[in-house]
């Protein structure tokens, strides 16, 4: 496609730490397929100079307020206030092909009317293999319940309907509670079987076991957020039940692991207690 067919289709990325070349790169083959690149600096101390030479359409300076949550909306406002027609939001750790990222917006050709919420199939780098739903030959679009936010994609003008992320959970379950309130809301998942984003979660768990089931090396914060989180889910009613208990299965191993098998062992303890009985988020 040439580039004047994606000046209404923003990508929003919120950026935290290290700006290495090869994203940087990355950053600029958005703006240089004609896409409105709108970034927000997540950084406690501005990275705003490297970020200007890519000329975004929008650079927001966030200061992590809200984390990962507080970075998204700030930056979809900035998409909807410069008139985008379509919204695509990206972790940093994301790699879509850039020249794939305009079919995400197919569906709404066979669904004009409907409000739709539609992201890739997702490859998980570190471990080699798709995360979450199987892969159906026979389906283009596949209906899903839940999408991780990179790669999600929606029309600007369903946003308020839509809705924000909720900032007081900051990262963890952010996706899981934004996808679920949006179904109440009469919105339709729906997976592109055809493009796909490649993520990175975490790094590598040093420890064998760990890495064997399934678990990636986070931080103490992490951990916190994680755990803290997961409390607040349970008590949302609009959340699935099974995905409750399973994801509270989990975490009657996970604190385990981080205190047997992982190097800030006093971190994580003190980190695994202020989840326990910190106060929760408010309502959504």
């Amino acid at each position: 496609m040439l580039p004047s067919e994606h000046r209404n289709h923003a990508v929003v990325i919120p950026l935290f730490g290290e700006l290495t070349l090869g994203l940087l790169d990355y950053l600029q083959g958005f703006t240089k397929e004609g896409f409105l690149l709108v970034l927000v600096d997540n950084n406690l101390e501005s990275l705003s100079e490297p970020l200007n030479r890519l000329k975004p359409a929008g650079l927001v300076v966030n200061r992590n307020q809200g984390g990962i949550a507080g970075g998204l909306n700030r930056g979809i406002n900035w998409a909807y206030q410069i008139g985008a027609y379509w919204i695509t939001l990206l972790d940093q750790d994301s790699r879509i092909p850039i020249d794939q990222l305009h079919r995400l917006r197919e569906p709404w050709e066979i669904y004009p009317q409907r409000r739709l919420i539609v992201g890739p199939r997702i490859w998980d780098d570190q471990r080699g293999e798709h995360h979450g739903s199987r892969h159906s030959p026979h389906q283009e679009f596949q209906e899903t319940r839940l999408l991780i936010s990179s790669g999600t994609t929606f029309r600007s003008a369903d946003w308020h309907a839509l809705g924000g992320m909720h900032e007081g959970l900051s990262i963890d379950f952010v996706d899981h509670a934004w996808c679920f309130r949006a179904q109440l809301r009469g919105f339709r998942l729906l997976q592109h079987e055809e493009v796909r984003l490649e993520q990175q979660f975490g790094e590598r768990h040093p420890n064998g076991l760990c890495h064997g089931l399934g678990l990636q090396l986070y931080s103490p914060e992490r951990h916190y957020f994680g755990l803290r989180n997961l409390r607040w889910l349970c008590l949302q009613p609009y959340i699935p039940l099974d995905l409750k208990l399973k994801e509270v299965l989990k975490m009657l191993v996970k604190p385990w692991l981080w205190l047997l098998f992982e190097p800030k062992r006093r971190q994580n303890f003190k980190a695994i207690w202020s989840a326990l009985v910190a106060p929760l988020p408010g309502n959504y």
